[in-house]
């Protein structure tokens, strides 16, 4: 490696993307088939939120070197920022089948597959990634989303509290064990009992305030979701608390406000093309096709 490269990547690694680009662009102006800088590049892209600057350097990359397990990766990351997790599913087994170790793509394919309504093969992928790490948090969190969509409360319960106890730090497994215990007790006491959570040991964690926001939502008050997701969103900054609050105005019949609200999502996020898709379904409905 040269020390160019090495520099562009402890770059990368330290969170200075705009000079990782920099260095990354001097290294390929001395070396344009380097696929190796044009893989990070296209992951500096990636997480600078430049979907097209990606895709073109992963392209290039390919071009150079062929697909790789890394590539490949990269390919499925870029594929779920679009909201295809069918194909991200196919790129994420990409990069198994090619070598990469460790859970991380299998994890993300698990994901994909649950999301794609492929729930044995994201057991599958899940499984696959707790023989790489039995202590994978996020692998037990999808074996514990399958249960609990299968509506098997035990088994929910009992991955969610693996997950929480390989990694207690990790407050969306925390989340996630905390709304299917919430699900085993009568509804009138799943709100007040989050809203103790709320206040005491749980105030600093984000995602239960998304458990409350889909209690209210499952209870019928759309209204009262939408307040809790922008609470969140307030707090964090969070877009998907924001694209969420979006949703739950639309769902309310609050169009106008929906629109408002997912028209600066789609500002800050605009190769979204579900929040898109979305947002032209809503303005047609409002009769407002010419704010497109």
């Amino acid at each position: 490696m040269t020390s160019a490269l090495d520099q562009a990547l402890q770059l990368k690694r330290s969170g200075r993307l705009d000079e990782a680009v920099i260095a990354l662009e001097g290294v390929l102006g001395r070396a344009p088939q380097d696929g190796f800088a044009l893989g990070h590049l296209a992951e500096v892209h990636l997480r600078r939120g430049r979907p097209d600057d990606a895709a073109a350097a992963l392209d290039r990359a390919e071009a150079a070197t062929g697909t790789t397990a890394f590539t490949a990766r990269l390919r499925g990351d870029l594929l779920v920022k679009a909201g295809d997790y069918t194909g991200a599913s196919r790129a994420y087994a990409d990069a198994v089948a090619l070598g990469e170790t460790g859970a991380w793509s299998l994890v993300r394919l698990a994901r994909c597959r649950l999301r794609a309504k492929d729930l044995e093969g994201a057991r599958g992928a899940a499984a696959e990634a707790l023989e790489w790490d039995p202590a994978s948090a996020q692998a037990w969190t999808v074996l514990g989303d399958l249960a609990l969509r299968e509506g098997r409360l035990d088994e929910a319960e009992t991955m969610y509290g693996r997950a929480h106890e390989h990694a207690p730090g990790d407050r969306w497994a925390y989340a996630k064990l905390v709304e299917v215990r919430l699900r085993r007790l009568p509804q009138d006491r799943r709100e007040r009992e989050i809203q103790v959570l709320l206040k005491t040991t749980g105030r600093d964690n984000e995602h239960l305030l998304g458990v409350l926001a889909r209690l209210r939502r499952e209870s019928g008050d759309d209204d009262a979701a939408a307040r809790v997701w922008s609470e969140r969103a307030s707090r964090s900054g969070d877009l998907f608390a924001r694209e969420q609050a979006a949703f739950a105005l639309r769902r309310a019949g609050r169009l106008d406000d929906a629109a408002q609200a997912l028209g600066s999502c789609l500002v800050d996020d605009p190769d979204n093309v579900i929040l898109f898709r979305t947002y032209v379904r809503m303005q047609h409905e409002r009769g407002a096709l010419e704010d497109l």
